[in-house]
């Protein structure tokens, strides 16, 4: 478990609900030691209080699992990160040449050529363009919610004062509980705010969309094409909180619940294979048109 009497940069009474949420994924990992969501956020906890030593430290350990889980998708994304902390340590740097070979196996290093060239490479074009959505969203390796990318909008959302202490702790708790879940539901701060009858959502609403350059928009006053929200596969829209609704143009238009979230952006433009205009929208809006998403989705599987 944490020590929480060490210090930190941070300071008062906001490192003290840190390390509320940090004690909560600790013990998160006492019954799970490979659990890689709870290593990734503690990791950023720990960086977001100026502890460099532990997020460090369990940045090894997670590149280390993700190693010996042979997923090279997030090894890739776990390098730049590992590669701050080797400049200085000789354990990080270790790990960092493990994660590197691991990764120039399947010739996805940085600045390296593939591995495999000529027919090889064009088999795997192919591939890559007769892939569904569901098997984008697979191949993706970030299908599901990962509590990892909406503890920092909750963050900033304190930092901001939109949230009180008690606040921010209670939405951290019961993020915590409905990711121990697995349910079929979607996980949000908005959410959480919602459901606790949070007086202050506009205002929060109101704030994500100026600090993000994300305008907010009621998705009910819109109607939802099936050629744009099929694109993505039912569970990718559910877990990650996102629908693309129409088009303009080429582009597809999407609401989202977590504007912070850059690595879902990312994600949906690859899966649907083109590029996107984000909005935000009420969670109790983007739960209705879900409700619709559902019914089509099934009534296609029945017809």
């Amino acid at each position: 478990m944490a020590e929480k009497q060490e210090k930190h940069p941070t300071g008062g009474d906001q490192e003290s609900e840190v390390w509320s949420a940090i004690a909560a994924f600790e013990q998160i990992l006492e019954a799970i030691p490979n659990d890689r969501t709870s290593l990734a956020t503690l990791a950023h906890a720990y960086e977001q209080i100026g502890d460099l030593a532990r997020a460090k430290d369990y940045t090894v350990r997670l590149a280390d699992i993700v190693i010996g889980e042979a997923d090279h998708q997030e090894a890739k994304n776990i390098l730049p990160k590992l590669a701050l902390y080797a400049a200085g340590d000789a354990a990080a740097a270790e790990s960092l040449k493990r994660l590197q070979a691991f990764v120039e196996t399947a010739g996805d290093a940085p600045g390296g050529a593939p591995r495999s060239e000529g027919k090889e490479k064009d088999k795997k074009e192919s591939r890559a363009v007769v892939q569904s959505p569901a098997a984008k969203a697979t191949a993706s390796g970030r299908s599901s919610f990962n509590i990892a990318n909406e503890l920092p909008l909750a963050w900033n959302l304190l930092k901001a004062n939109e949230l009180t202490q008690e606040e921010y702790s209670n939405v951290v708790q019961d993020l915590t509980e409905l990711f121990s879940t697995d349910a079929a539901v979607t996980v949000s701060v908005l959410h959480v705010l919602h459901d606790r009858a949070f007086k202050n959502l506009p205002k929060v609403l109101a704030r994500l969309a100026k600090d993000c350059g994300t305008p907010i928009i009621a998705i009910s006053n819109f109607e939802l094409q099936p050629e744009a929200f099929s694109l993505l596969p039912l569970d990718f829209i559910v877990k990650r909180g996102v629908v693309l609704f129409d088009f303009f143009g080429d582009a597809a238009l999407a609401v989202i619940l977590n504007p912070y979230d850059k690595e879902l952006m990312k994600d949906v433009e690859h899966i649907a294979g083109r590029k996107c205009f984000f909005y935000l929208t009420p969670p109790a809006e983007f739960d209705h048109a879900v409700g619709k998403l559902r019914a089509w989705f099934e009534g296609k599987e029945h017809a």
